[in-house]
């Protein structure tokens, strides 16, 4: 796996005391792991955001659906009696 080196700004109290919690070697796959994890949580929000809004987008067809299917079964019901 090829690696991206990155430097950001932090606040030292921040960094010491991650710094203290999580030994050297490890401390690169964590916040990889970390941003990842949130990465995922945005794309499943932007996900579940665009479903919703394509099923508001989908209700006004469906209703339209619903009543070309409900009134060709009435008007078969009907034929049928």
């Amino acid at each position: 796996m090829s690696l991206a080196k990155r430097t950001y700004s932090l606040p030292p109290d921040i960094v010491g005391r991650f710094e203290r919690l999580l030994p050297r070697g490890g401390r690169s796959r964590f916040l990889a792991r970390l941003i990842g994890d949130w990465l995922e949580e945005r794309e499943r929000e932007a996900l579940r955001r665009e479903s919703i809004e394509g099923c508001r987008e989908m209700a006004g067809i469906y209703r339209e659906i619903d009543r070309e299917w409900n009134s060709a079964s009435d008007e078969a019901w009907r034929d049928g009696e």
